[in-house]
């Protein structure tokens, strides 16, 4: 026994020296985020603000550092002067943001990297699934191939920080509860990326289930075809179009469609970049339906704030480095409705929304941006005009 008991001092001391040779790493971001936006069409600009604190950490558990363990927690105060109830201006919330054990092993013909814990992830789209959840992750990066399989929970996941459509969970009365706990769907993607398959060009498919583990259902399946890569030099494309199933409770199952590209320029000038860039998203065109994300994702910044569903979009974005570390960006899109509901004219013109702003890294621990952005609706559609200027900045420690 006292021979077992000096060979597990010995390990555990050996273990905590090569621990230390790797570095522990510990750090925090403060965060400022002020809104100056309208609450009602024509209405007076009123400032919603938020103050945020995250707290981090990342401990290399390998000895190049591509294996670890990395943790991030925050606290966020908002006061939005748009309600009218001076009770419900002011929100708390705190949120575990990150914590994951990744561990990547080398093989011959590539490189297989594990995650487990709470993490984000995005599907190809970019526009369906786009958030944290408690799971599991295995990307395999070959040489002809690409593979990622998924996994996620979201019961445990802040509903004040995170909103999921379908979610039942109510907020009301819980501006000052800090942790609101989700519903419960179990988030399930297989991924497939075939890099340089032919002329340069990458094709992935990707599968997505997200399935309700409440008594009542909302079970969503997505199917997505993307392609992208370069036309020449310097002017790449990207595109995909998404097949979506829907079905809640008893009632028949849904389809619709998410479909996306874009074609992008770089010339070889101040990190400048062009974009011209057009959306579908289904609304009720043929034998489909509106099409539904899983994570809330807000299409036009008009006061309805609508989803990716039942809208087309057509734009044009612009982006350039005047000197380093500043960027400045605009850009414009047109806003069709598909949800209209007029046989003769299922699709019609809701209005024009555009954005210009800039990005500035100051020092390497301060940031800051500002950006000004509006939506000006055609006919009906101007009770939802909205203008919103906006500030951000942050200070790393």
């Amino acid at each position: 026994m006292k021979l077992n008991l000096k060979k597990l001092i010995v390990f555990i001391s050996a273990l905590a020296a090569a621990q230390s040779l790797f570095a522990f790493e510990i750090g925090g971001l403060l965060t400022n985020d002020s809104k100056f936006l309208n609450a009602e069409k024509d209405g007076s600009l009123k400032l919603d603000q938020k103050n945020g604190i995250n707290l981090w950490f990342r401990n290399p558990v390998s000895e190049d550092g591509s294996s670890y363990l990395a943790g991030e927690g925050s606290f966020q105060f908002e006061k939005d002067a748009r309600k009218e109830d001076s009770d419900k201006q002011l929100k708390l919330f705190a949120d575990l943001n990150l914590f994951k054990l990744v561990v990547k092993k080398e093989i011959e013909s590539g490189n297989i990297t594990f995650s487990a814990g709470r993490f984000y992830n995005s599907d190809l789209t970019g526009l369906i699934y786009t958030q944290n959840g408690d799971g599991l992750k295995l990307d395999a990066s070959l040489s002809s191939v690409e593979l990622s399989v998924f996994g996620a929970y979201t019961g445990l996941l802040n509903a004040k920080n995170i909103t999921i459509l379908g979610d039942t969970t109510s907020l009301t009365d819980k501006e000052k509860t800090v942790y609101v706990m989700a519903n419960k769907f179990s988030v399930g993607a297989l991924t497939l990326s075939f890099p340089y398959f032919a002329a340069n060009q990458t094709l992935s498919l990707e599968g997505l289930a997200a399935l309700s583990l409440e008594s009542t259902k909302l079970n969503r399946f997505y199917g997505t075809l993307a392609l992208n890569g370069p036309l020449f030099t310097p002017v790449f494309y990207n595109i995909s179009s998404t097949m979506g199933f829907a079905k809640y409770d008893e009632q028949d199952m849904v389809k619709g469609n998410l479909t996306k590209g874009s074609i992008s320029v770089y010339p070889d000038f101040k990190s400048m970049s062009f974009s011209l860039s057009g959306l579908y998203a289904s609304g009720k065109q043929g034998s489909f339906e509106a099409f539904q994300g899983f994570t809330s994702n807000t299409a036009v910044n008009s006061l309805s704030e609508p989803e990716y569903s039942g809208i087309v979009l057509a734009g044009l974005s612009a982006s350039i480095k005047p000197v380093d570390n500043f960027l400045f960006f605009a850009g414009a899109d047109i806003v069709f409705n598909t949800l209209a509901g007029d046989e003769k004219k299922d699709i019609e013109r809701a209005g024009l929304q555009y954005t210009a702003g800039f990005n500035w890294q100051l020092v390497s621990d301060v940031s800051l941006g500002a950006n000004l952005c509006q939506f000006i609706g055609k006919d009906k559609y101007a009770d939802g005009n909205k203008t919103q200027f906006r500030i951000t900045a942050a200070i790393a420690f």
